[in-house]
């Protein structure tokens, strides 16, 4: 992690973390947080259970992936910095140009067999914050987010279900009144994958 987090530019902490690598992957209180700043992403816990045997053999076997209560907080301060400058400075570095090679006649490959029986993010927030000279700020919320997609498999039926609030508040200006805004979605959607996991319907 001290290394990740030098990579990055930012501090990345875990309070406890139980790995089995052929199975299973279990992370608590996971922060990343810019020096001297407010945290960025706080996730009270990830687990995921799935099958490195069959990843090897070049197929993908999860019986779960869930993210619990993260919350993601990004703030603009009047000055124009913002609590992601450290990690978007560290990502930008400047790329290798790519080498190209001659294209060859290839055999169709078989398409990569997937079984994921679960994928959830649950009760998430995301917070936009922007602050004001004058001591007034913006903030838009996302609560209660819970997306979840199940059955993700060759040839198979699968389910997404979607609910959030969103809450927005705008603080006055010179030339604008305060405003809020407060709504609900909720969602639920069938799809179907071909065997080459193409979506068939939606």
């Amino acid at each position: 992690l001290p290394k990740f987090s030098k990579s990055l530019g930012v501090d990345v902490t875990v309070a406890d973390a139980q790995i089995s690598p052929f199975s299973h992957v279990l992370l608590r209180d996971l922060k990343v947080q810019p020096p001297g700043g407010e945290p960025l992403l706080t996730v009270h816990e990830i687990h995921a259970n799935y099958s490195l045997w069959a990843v090897i053999g070049g197929n993908i076997a999860v019986s779960e992936v869930a993210i619990e209560s993260p919350v993601v907080t990004v703030v603009e301060n009047a000055d124009g910095t913002c609590n992601l400058d450290a990690l978007t400075k560290a990502t930008t570095k400047e790329a290798k140009p790519a080498t190209s090679t001659p294209a060859k006649n290839q055999a169709p490959t078989k398409p990569v067999q997937m079984d994921i029986k679960k994928v959830a993010l649950n009760n998430a927030t995301i917070r936009l914050v922007k602050n004001y000279a004058n001591g007034g700020k913006d903030v838009t919320e996302v609560t209660g987010l819970n997306f979840s997609i199940s059955d993700l498999k060759n040839g198979q039926s699968g389910k997404i279900e979607l609910a959030a609030a969103l809450a927005v508040e705008k603080a006055a200006q010179t030339n604008a009144a305060a405003a809020t805004l407060q709504a609900k979605l909720m969602g639920e959607f069938d799809f179907a994958l071909t065997p080459d996991l193409i979506p068939a319907s939606v």
